[in-house]
């Protein structure tokens, strides 16, 4: 029943080298793609969030030019209410506002939504 001998994964001809397996390195590599497009997807997160301060600070801004009780009110005849600004497209915001930044190009083309 002790007949049994003990093999190393070094002495076993099934595991293939790492380095030589062509499906491990297709697989290596498609993996460190998709670490880059997190990476990527980081930074454009904070430009948008930053794009979003940006508006949320110009319409602060224009409300605080107007009279008290009709701050609202006027937001919204002359833009739109601000459930509405919110829904839109980041780019089209910019627009609305008549807001230009060279450091948001990238998300105004690309479109990106809240």
């Amino acid at each position: 029943m002790n007949d049994k001998s003990v093999v190393s994964a070094e002495n076993f001809s099934g595991i293939v080298n790492l380095g030589k397996s062509k499906r491990l390195a297709g697989m290596r590599v498609v993996a460190q793609k998709v670490e880059k497009k997190k990476a990527i997807n980081k930074v454009t997160l904070s430009t948008v969030e930053q794009a979003r301060l940006l508006i949320d600070q110009t319409i602060k801004e224009i409300k605080q030019a107007y009279p008290e009780g009709k701050r609202n009110s006027l937001l919204n005849l002359r833009y739109a209410s601000e459930q509405k600004i919110a829904k839109m497209a980041i780019g089209e915001v910019f627009k609305l506002l008549k807001l230009e930044d060279k450091k948001f190009k990238k998300v105004l083309v690309e479109g990106y939504k809240k």
